[in-house]
């Protein structure tokens, strides 16, 4: 190989990496046995167990991402079996991510009521909707939801003045795990009253559970694997930093030693197994 080959090579895959661009496309159709999540940015997360595809909060499209996600709403769709959506604010329903879903993959859509105004703008028709209602459970297939309630939080610890009972977190049954996707909310107890976790995601940020929230959480839930999100995505600026800015490293080192080797903080685009 030419010295000018191997310059051009390795100039492209480091060009990739430190632009944030790694695809997990290939990783996600290759994957077949046992159960893996990818995280994409923010709340945005792929699951994968055997031949079935979730994806919460995804917000692959938006343009006020600072870090290209790893994957395209396209590269994803044909691959998709639920899109499952918190709340109604762009960086979770994503409106462009969701028009290319609706348009590319059949996909059913999960979501809060409040969500149905955005939808219909978008013309996700009612065929493709499940309505999630805080406390409800049901099934799609194989997989077992259970909406658990959210309330929004905003800066300074305080409750989003707008905060909208409708909203929701999950609790994800398939292949024999349950998977909690917090959504956007402070520490309820709802959440104290579940008994039994493997995956948490849960985000660190002022708005959200923080660091001491978070530490009441995982201590009580004890998952077996805790994953940090909604951070590292988006441009951080004085004004939106009780949003855009999280806290793992500063939860992780609060946590018991046999906790912290269940914590993970991963990268754009990493896969971690779940056993």
């Amino acid at each position: 190989m030419s010295l000018l080959l191997i310059l051009i090579l390795f100039g492209q895959s480091d060009a990739q990496e430190s632009s944030g661009k790694k695809r997990i496309i290939q990783e996600i159709k290759n994957h077949q046995q046992g159960m893996a999540v990818w995280w994409t940015g923010h709340n945005g997360w792929v699951i994968k167990s055997g031949s079935v595809v979730i994806g919460t909060d995804l917000c692959l499209e938006s343009e006020e991402r600072a870090v290209p996600a790893p994957v395209s709403a396209a590269e994803l769709a044909p691959e998709l079996d639920i899109s499952i959506i918190t709340h109604e604010h762009g960086d979770h329903f994503e409106r462009e991510t969701s028009k290319i879903l609706l348009e590319k993959s059949r996909c059913i859509f999960v979501m809060p009521a409040n969500c149905l105004e955005a939808a219909r703008e978008i013309c996700i028709p009612d065929e493709r909707i499940r309505i999630a209602e805080p406390r409800q459970p049901f099934a799609l297939g194989e997989v077992q939801i259970e909406p658990i309630r959210a309330i929004h939080g905003n800066p300074k610890f305080a409750v989003f003045y707008d905060a909208n009972l409708q909203d929701c977190g999950y609790l994800i049954t398939l292949g024999g795990k349950r998977l909690l996707q917090m959504g956007d909310t402070v520490l309820l107890e709802d959440h104290l009253f579940i008994k039994k976790v493997d995956v948490l995601f849960f985000s660190p940020t002022e708005h959200n559970t923080h660091i001491d929230q978070s530490l009441i959480l995982i201590n009580e839930l004890e998952p077996e694997y805790i994953l940090p999100q909604h951070r590292e995505t988006f441009q951080v600026t004085p004004e939106n930093r009780y949003w855009t800015t999280a806290y793992p490293y500063e939860v992780k080192f609060r946590l018991s030693k046999p906790l912290q080797q269940k914590y993970h903080i991963l990268e754009m685009g990493e896969k971690i197994l779940i056993q």
